[in-house]
């Protein structure tokens, strides 16, 4: 028996709006903070790649429930997923399951889990996964096969608002850039793909780690 999500948009109105309300009042309690035109909970350090936000619309009882790219964060993620892809292609995923990896402890009788160390492979040259990931990453990103383009898609799927994925082609997001974005989204409050690919080197991105956004922690008494 599969449990099927009801879309937001075929929730009742009272659910609406109360939904709608939340955001409304997030976004003003935020105000001096972000500007009055969101709300997020993403730290914003001006060197953001991506975030989470929510914004309202200009209909009725309406609000997006949003994640923003840029399009170095989309090219670099892209990069890293197609390296990944590749080492599996060529070595199988061998690592135990965390449950492979337990021990019971005879004393107290709890579990204990030690995390394996990587193994090295022949087939990466006596590498590690991780190792080869990283020496490939700019092998991939050299050989401009990657390709990103600054879009906007609606997904009316989403239990809580509706959901908007944007990427966008600025250096990073800001309160300053988000705000733009929003403003210029809501002439319109519809989808659009620049046609025109984005394409970038290894050495044009600042940084190739994962971002993890920190949780910003407003204080608004």
């Amino acid at each position: 028996m599969t449990c099927k999500r009801t879309s937001y948009r075929w929730r009742p109105r009272r659910q609406h709006k109360a939904a709608f309300i939340s955001v409304k009042n997030d976004i003003r309690r935020h105000t001096k903070f972000l500007g009055g035109l969101f709300t997020t909970y993403d730290y914003l350090h001006g060197k953001n790649g991506w975030i989470d936000c929510l914004f309202l619309s200009k209909k009725p009882q309406i609000f997006y429930n949003c994640v923003i790219d840029t399009t170095t964060h989309m090219f670099k993620e892209s990069v890293w997923e197609l390296a990944y892809e590749r080492s599996y292609a060529l070595v199988p995923e061998t690592n135990l399951s965390l449950f492979d990896q337990a021990t019971k402890d005879p004393i107290s009788g709890r579990w204990k889990f030690t995390p394996t160390a990587e193994k090295q492979f022949y087939a990466f040259g006596g590498l590690t996964r991780s190792e080869w990931v990283n020496e490939n990453i700019r092998i991939i990103a050299n050989k401009k096969i990657i390709q990103v383009n600054e879009t906007v898609s609606l997904h009316h799927d989403y239990k809580f608002g509706i959901g908007l994925h944007a990427t966008l082609d600025v250096p990073y997001l800001t309160i300053e850039t988000v705000s733009t974005f929003i403003e210029r989204f809501l002439l319109t409050e519809t989808e659009y793909r620049i046609s025109k690919p984005i394409i970038y080197c290894y050495d044009e991105i600042e940084n190739w780690h994962i971002e993890s956004n920190l949780i910003a922690d407003f204080v608004t008494s």
